[in-house]
């Protein structure tokens, strides 16, 4: 076996690991869990620190994620166009009149549960911080999984901001 054999192998079985997000949910304060919801099932990551907004945590996550330049949705010039890729063919210019867009979700209390966002400014007006959890979900239903589903640590709520 030759040494780039058992280097590539090495790289294989210990990928670089990035400093800012990491697969999974978040424990305790360490930082925002961002779940997106996609068709195949719910994507979950952990991003470090406090990234302040909904928008800036996603784009921290390390999933990819592209957002529009034209003036998107009540004025947000950079609009979550596409996430992972998703959805195709978007030129991701500005949105048309009707025509679906990822949405934002935010944890409420009593019961805890998703709730629309309410701001009319886009994901970069939602405020998130460390120990809270943030959802994206393209359309109108809400993600597929409850909270509790994605951060399970007992006795978890959504702390305040």
């Amino acid at each position: 076996m030759s040494i780039l054999t058992v280097l590539l192998s090495l790289v294989v079985l210990f990928p670089a690991v990035d400093p800012v997000s990491r697969t999974g949910a978040c424990e305790g304060a360490e930082g925002v869990t961002v779940a997106v919801g996609m068709e195949a099932g719910v994507l979950v990551r952990c991003v470090s620190g406090s990234p302040g907004d909904a928008r800036t945590a996603l784009e921290r996550s390390g999933l990819a994620v592209r957002l529009g330049s034209g003036s998107g949705p009540y004025g947000d010039s950079r609009y979550v166009c596409r996430i992972e890729g998703l959805p195709v063919g978007d030129p991701c210019i500005g949105h048309r009149d009707g025509a679906s867009f990822w949405k934002v979700w935010r944890v409420g209390l009593d019961p805890v549960a998703w709730r629309e966002s309410g701001t009319q400014d886009g994901p970069g007006a939602v405020r998130v911080c460390p120990g809270g959890l943030v959802g994206f979900r393209f359309g109108t239903s809400q993600l597929p999984v409850a909270p509790g589903q994605v951060v399970t640590t007992p006795g978890w709520l959504p702390p305040r901001c």
